[in-house]
C-alpha cells in the first residue's frame, strides 16, 4: 500500500542493510502523557498491526485529537531483538513528534 503525503498513515522500515529481518509490527497507544510502560500492553490500545517478516510495514489510521498525544511503538515479536528502523510519520493535521 502506498502514502502520499496527504494520506494519514505510519511507516515503519526495517535498515535494507540488515542481514537478518525479523517479524516486526507496531502499536498505536494512549499513554496519557506518560511514557510507555516495558509491558506495552498495560496501556490502552487504539490501533497497530500484525507481526510479519518483511522489511516494510504500514497501518493507516484515523485517531481522534488526544491532548497528550499518543505513543508509537515499533517492535518485534520475540524480546532482544533490535535493528535500526526508520519510521515516518504522514498526516493531513500539524503534529509534533517528539523522540522517547
Amino acid at each position: 500500500m502506498g502514502f502520499s503525503r496527504t494520506t494519514a498513515g505510519f511507516r515503519n522500515y526495517q535498515s535494507s542493510h540488515d542481514s537478518q529481518m525479523f517479524y516486526i509490527g507496531m502499536r498505536i497507544l494512549k499513554t496519557r502523557g506518560r511514557r510507555a510502560a516495558f509491558n506495552i500492553y498495560l496501556h490502552e490500545s487504539v490501533g497497530g498491526t500484525d507481526y510479519v517478516n518483511s522489511r516494510e510495514i504500514s497501518c493507516e489510521m484515523v485517531l481522534e485529537p488526544e491532548p497528550k498525544g499518543y505513543t508509537i511503538v515499533p517492535t518485534t515479536i520475540h524480546p532482544g531483538e533490535e535493528a535500526p528502523f526508520v519510521l515516518s510519520v504522514f498526516t493531513k493535521a500539524s503534529v509534533t513528534l517528539e523522540a522517547l
